[in-house]
């Protein structure tokens, strides 16, 4: 009964992982284009919730 549990464990703990070291990676190789991802979810999110509405459309004009 553990070994199920067990085995999605060491899952979840293999791919959360591999998505931090492509996280990294892309932060390696991309700088530039990471930074302004950055940039815009910071700048998304200090719109304010008054204006979600607004803030949700600057963001997907990229």
């Amino acid at each position: 009964m553990l070994d199920q549990n067990t085995d999605r464990t060491y899952w979840m703990i293999g791919a959360v992982v591999v998505v931090a070291i492509l996280i990294a990676a892309a932060k390696i190789a991309f700088p530039e284009i990471f930074n302004q991802v950055i940039d815009q979810f910071k700048n998304t999110l200090t719109t304010g919730f008054a204006f979600i509405g607004q803030s949700l459309m600057s963001f997907f004009k990229l």
